[in-house]
């Protein structure tokens, strides 16, 4: 049980692994090979990928292997609602990545061979997922034989948890492996020609420099310039792809916020009144708080500074006893009560051997040799020498077993007890998750005086009738308010608050402002625009502390936007563009005067500005901002010649180039190296990017969740 225990506590770093690794996590079942030809019924298909159905229960098996996994690497039996959400969103990234790569693997006849896998595991080429598991954090090495121990007894364990963790992990190893290697073989497939690493060279050495007059798009009156309906039909014609969007909704809402009365607070101020007698009577301060409290308060001893800032004053001269309350803070009301004052020391430092089982030892005969040891150094063997020969933790062997000074919540918490609580010089077993400790204190700081307090709280909440009452008054809004005119004018009428949730996503889990707001959300695509939104055909929804009512205020379709929605968006883009070409025009005029750059500034009342060393890659220009189109004329043309005006994205240019320069020491081979080395670099995720988007993927998941 002790790699069980190992495993647990290390349960959270697995899951950042597992989570993390580019392209990790794979649950693969037996469900494998049937593909979506089981539940034909489109009624249970939660997606479709690659032209695949993907069936309900096959997301929903999934789903529950990776709770069940992490309720026994956490020890909990149950998971709040962030984390199941959390791990949704992780289960359906694993089946759009199986989905999406199983048929290129089959393609190619990629596979992982058993050698391999005995390789990961306890091989030469150990996986990650391996090394943090059966790594020892006091010497940083590998345990392989726990390891092996590990491999040969999780068979027997009744539960057969074990057995379930150890194929998730051994199947995340595979995944992992499988996809390293597809990525492998594009990357090494990806290559850079001298040409293209001379053409990059060239846009990154030629330097200009230049002169420039330039003219703002918003010195142009509106009304200077007309635009007609069928200026911006042709603009959002020409621009669609700009305009293309994903379904989303608006809703408008209201809340009703759930806020303890003034009787709610007299009835928390008298409970904590009437047990305050109790409290102080109380010779078990410590059991009485953990039974009593709502307040976690700790079994800690605390120097001055390190008491909460209304207590230290008041607790840390005060005599055992001595109870300072109710007062309020940080919405409950609290008693603090003085338990113990004790003169401890801050610190100690302290030497170990740690001894850990092997193979062929039980823990009575660890606790055998640690025994016959610990008799040994009390008749005066030399700790070094004993630590150099038994000793697992080779870090502290290096310094004869020393550990150095530490505080007490520095170390686990039975060897820090052990060791603040032994005399200097005194030799103890400890037992710990890492082994068995022989400890012996060889210092300790000067005692101080620290104090222990113990709280007992009472939360300031909301009382079933205060949930009634703001439940009724809602329930008398919506029904006053059924139509979107009736809303509005309602939010005025009573002087409510009116907010907006924007674009939003039938598959987002979160509103800002709004706990757990699925149901709503799913409730949002069930309604029409300006309906009041229903579940079961009830429009209040309770959200956290708070009732919401809401109506859908504007609906937007996958595909591409009208231009009904996007019509102050255009109106802004043809308004930049008429005034562009009236700037463009104006400069054209003053060219065929003169076409003199001080001449063409004293016309605009402005004057001629420098730009140097401006290369292809330049990102602004001083006094310009950025402005692509300026960088590209600039760095293409030859020199000492007035081009024609540039209509950039903010302002209109005219420009002389007056220096080119290239740099001659340039590499090609070296920046052939480079670029192909950046190419393989992106093929981790633009690789499967460029599959997930072919694969034409349509999520339905917000129909069951």
């Amino acid at each position: 049980m002790a790699t069980l225990e190992k495993i647990r506590n290390r349960a959270g770093v697995l899951v950042a692994v597992v989570i993390g690794m580019a392209l990790l996590a794979f649950i693969l079942g037996d469900f494998l090979n049937s593909g979506g030809a089981l539940f034909s019924n489109t009624q249970f298909e939660i997606a479709e990928i690659s032209g695949k159905s993907i069936p309900y229960q096959k997301y929903q098996k999934e789903l529950n292997d990776i709770i069940e996994i992490n309720k026994f690497s956490t020890g909990k039996s149950t998971l709040d609602e962030a984390t199941v959400q959390d791990i949704q969103a992780q289960t359906w990234d694993q089946l759009v990545r199986q989905y999406v790569l199983e048929d290129e693997y089959a393609e190619i006849g990629l596979d992982i061979s058993s050698q391999e896998l005995w390789d990961m595991v306890q091989g030469e080429n150990i996986h990650p997922i391996i090394q943090n598991l059966f790594t020892n954090p006091e010497t940083g090495e590998l345990n392989t034989m726990q390891v092996i121990r590990f491999l040969k007894t999780y068979d027997q364990d009744p539960t057969g948890q074990q057995k379930t963790y150890w194929l998730f992990v051994e199947d995340q190893m595979i995944q992992e492996r499988m996809f390293a290697k597809y990525t492998n073989l594009i990357s090494k497939g990806l290559y850079s020609t001298k040409a293209e690493a001379l053409n990059e060279l060239n846009n990154n050495s030629k330097k200009v420099d230049f002169e420039f007059v330039s003219q703002n798009i918003n010195t142009v009156a509106d009304s200077l310039i007309s635009i007609k309906n069928g200026d911006l039909k042709n603009y959002f014609d020409n621009h669609k792809n700009e305009y293309k969007q994903e379904a989303s909704r608006n809703m408008e809402y209201v809340t009703f916020d759930v806020i303890a009365s003034e009787a709610d607070k007299i009835a928390a101020e008298e409970w904590i009144n009437n047990i305050k007698g109790d409290f102080a009577n109380t010779e078990t301060d410590k059991e009485f708080a953990s039974i009593n409290s709502e307040i976690s308060s700790g079994n800690n001893y605390y120097k001055k500074d390190e008491l909460p800032e209304e207590l230290k004053d008041i607790m840390f001269d005060a005599e055992e006893g001595f109870m300072y309350g109710p007062y309020f803070n940080d919405e409950a009301y609290l008693l603090a009560k003085l338990s113990e004052i004790k003169f401890i020391p801050d610190s100690v430092k302290a030497r170990h051997i740690l001894l850990q089982p092997t193979q062929n030892q039980d823990a009575n005969q660890v606790f055998a040799i640690a025994d016959s040891i610990k008799n040994l150094l009390e008749n005066g063997a030399n700790f070094t020498s004993l630590s150099a020969e038994f000793s697992t933790d080779k870090a502290a062997n290096e310094k004869g077993g020393d550990l150095g000074w530490f505080r007490a919540n520095q170390m686990e918490s039975p060897f820090s007890d052990t060791c603040f609580v032994a005399n200097t010089g005194e030799y103890k077993l400890v037992a710990t998750q890492f082994g068995l400790h022989i400890v012996q204190v060889t210092d300790k700081a000067s005692n101080e005086k620290k104090v222990m307090i113990s709280i007992l709280g009472r939360k300031l909440e909301p009382s079933s009738e205060t949930y009634q009452k703001t439940y009724a008054e809602a329930s008398k809004f919506a029904g006053n308010n059924q139509t979107y005119e009736e809303f509005l004018q309602g939010i005025e009428k009573e002087g409510l608050t009116k907010k907006i949730a924007s674009n939003v996503k039938e598959a987002d889990q979160q509103l800002a402002g709004l706990e757990y707001p699925r149901e709503l959300i799913r409730s949002i695509y069930d309604t029409d625009k300006h309906d009041i939104i229903k579940s079961q055909n009830n429009p209040i929804f309770e959200l956290g502390n708070r009732f919401v009512i809401g109506f859908v205020s504007d609906v937007k379709e996958d595909g591409f936007a009208t231009m009904e929605q996007v019509n102050s968006q255009l109106m802004v883009q043809v308004k930049k563009l008429k005034k562009a070409e009236y700037l463009a025009d104006k400069f054209t005029e003053v060219l065929q005067e003169n076409n003199d750059l001080n001449f063409i500034a004293s016309k605009f009342n402005t004057e001629v500005y420098d730009a140097t060393d401006i290369s292809f890659r330049s990102y602004s220009i001083p006094n310009a901002g950025v402005e692509p189109k300026l960088v590209a004329v600039a760095t293409s043309v030859d020199a000492d010649q007035i081009t024609a005006p540039i209509k950039g994205d903010n302002n209109v240019f005219v420009i002389r180039v007056n220096n080119i320069s290239t740099d001659e020491n340039v590499n090609a081979d070296l920046q052939q190296k480079q670029s192909i080395i950046q190419y393989q670099n992106r093929s981790n995720y633009e690789a499967f990017e460029a599959l997930k988007e072919t694969s034409n993927i349509v999520d339905k998941r917000s129909k069951f969740y």
